[in-house]
This record gives structure tokens, sequence and C-alpha cells, in this order.
């Protein structure tokens, strides 16, 4: 780890209590687990934001510690409520990539309203959306009723279908659902939270207007998309965003050279790895920190979080 930068990646910290029938387990991490990892990375790394830590690692020279950043993605209430408190109990700082208008409306993202709709479905309600979903896409998907796999392949689908089919899919499943969805604990941030995580020394940057799937969008679109969320957090803040993160991880030559071009310095993916001195900017690489990784049970794993960090449980996988 001394010979890069190591971006870590998350989404949601919540109460254990909460954690247990999220619909996207891969996406939350209990905060007194969040807690413990953070005490570690304090002890034992230097951590700072992605725009500070990607200076320090593109100045040159040997790092004493391990060089850390902690990311989270979208901006959810918890970010401010739970995970940047957590990392100021440590002294720590961390990176928020904020979807502004999010933010602006208030209203849950459609895929939360996805899972929780699929959480929800009877069996027989899956098997239709998924069949919905084939013939949208054109494409062969897991038909399974319950479990993660079916879930996992419904979101995915999703992701790929063209955005009006995606918005009507979304509210088919959301129709088919007997129950009101209770989409209570998907609310993001107030901007005045934003802009007191940027006074207390966090990094905020963007996350695009709408978290849309950028390579499906036309140009006029996608610059929209880049340079209005910049505008949105620079008035929130009254500092300039100069890092992004990539929507799903999806990008192409034509989406990087719209980032530089609508003045972000760096965008991170969601593609694993280690970020070394020479790094493309547009192309930084994050460890995903999920529950099934580092949790042994319903308690913290210190080996298994260690064996994330270094790597060595990627070179298992492999």
């Amino acid at each position: 780890m001394r010979g890069g930068l190591t971006i870590l990646m998350y989404h949601r910290v919540l109460p254990l209590e909460q954690c247990a029938d999220y619909p996207l387990p891969s996406l939350v991490v209990p905060v007194e687990v969040f807690r413990h990892q953070m005490s570690w990375l304090a002890d034992h790394c230097r951590v700072l934001p992605v725009r500070e830590a990607l200076a320090e690692l593109n100045a040159g020279g040997a790092f004493a510690k391990p060089l850390v950043a902690v990311t989270f993605d979208d901006g959810y209430s918890d970010s401010f409520t739970m995970a940047a408190p957590a990392l100021e109990e440590f002294g720590l700082h961390g990176t928020f990539f904020v979807t502004s208008g999010f933010v602006t409306e208030g209203r849950p993202q459609w895929y939360d309203r996805a899972a929780v709709a699929w959480q929800q479905a009877t069996d027989d309600k899956r098997r239709l959306l998924q069949t919905a979903l084939q013939q949208a896409t054109g494409s062969r998907h897991n038909q399974g009723g319950s479990g993660g796999q079916g879930i996992s392949c419904w979101m995915e689908g999703l992701k790929r279908a063209a955005p009006a089919e995606r918005m009507e899919l979304v509210a088919r499943a959301e129709s088919m659902v007997e129950q009101p969805l209770d989409l209570s604990g998907y609310q993001p941030m107030s901007p005045e939270q934003v802009r007191e995580l940027h006074l207390r020394g966090h990094e905020i940057a963007s996350h695009t207007v709408s978290h849309p799937i950028l390579p499906q969008l036309a140009d006029n679109s996608l610059a929209a998309e880049l340079q209005d969320s910049a505008k949105q957090l620079a008035a929130w803040t009254g500092a300039r965003a100069t890092g992004f993160c990539y929507p799903n991880g999806d990008y192409d030559p034509r989406v990087e050279q719209a980032v530089v071009q609508a003045g972000y310095h760096y965008a991170c993916t969601v593609e694993e790895g280690i970020n070394h001195p020479g790094v493309c900017p547009t192309r930084l690489t994050r460890l995903p920190i999920t529950r099934q990784r580092t949790m042994r049970g319903q308690a913290h794993d210190p080996l298994g979080f260690r064996a994330e960090l270094c790597r060595l449980r990627a070179i298992c996988r492999r």
C-alpha cells in the first residue's frame, strides 16, 4: 500500500439493525463496523480527501504510511449523520460524491425505488418484471424469484436499459407492489448539510445531477449533467468542485473528455486497484468496502479488512 494511493468506496453507513434487510447488501456498512475501520486507518495510514491525496501521490517520494482516501457515493443523509461523525472522531476527512439533483429534490433515486419494489414483490411479480425487462432490453436475465442473484440481475438489467424504458420498468415494479413502498430510509442530505461538511474540512465532489448512465447520454445532456452539478455544488459550498465520480462506474473516452472539459481534475471509477504515481486522473481505481468482505457474522473482521486493503483477497479471488 505504501507504493500508491488506496481509495476506499462506501455508499451508506447505517445502524446494524437497518443493515439486516437492506435490499442491496453490498452498499451498506454498519456504523460500528465503520468506526472500527476508521480507527485502524487513523492508526496505520495517512488518510486524506482524494483531491489532497492525489496531489501527494503525484508529488512523488516515499510514504512513511500508506496513503488512503475514504469516499462516499450519492449523498445520502447518513453521510452527514453517521459517516462524517465517525471520520471526525478519529481526526479524518473524506470525499463525498454528491448527486446534486438528489439533494435538491429530496426524493429517493430510481435505483432505490427499483430495489425496494423488487424486495417487496412476490416471486410471481418478479418473474413478470424480469420478462418485461428482457423484452425491453432484448437480452437474457436471470428469472430467479427471491434471493440476491435475482435482484442483482434485475438491477443490472435496468442499468443497461434505455433511460425512458428504465423509468417505465421502475414505475411498473412500483405498481405491482400491494403495499406502498417504504422509502423513508433513502433520503439525501440537505444543501445545508452539504455546505457544513465542506466547512468541516471534507471534500465535496460531483456525482452528476441525476445519476444517469453517462455513455447513454447525448453530448448536450452529458455536458449538462457535469456542468450543472458543479455549479450547484459551488452554490452550496462556495468552492469549486474539482472531483468527479462516474455513476455506476460507466464511462468511455467521450465521457472522459467531457469530464475534463467540464473542469474536473480527476474522476473515480468502480474498478478495483491501487493508484500509482502517474495514474490517469480520469481513471482512478477504488476498493469497495462491503459487509461480505469485512465482517464475520455481525462483527467487524479486522483481518478481513486488512486483507482487502492490501489486495491479498483480490489475489486469492483470481
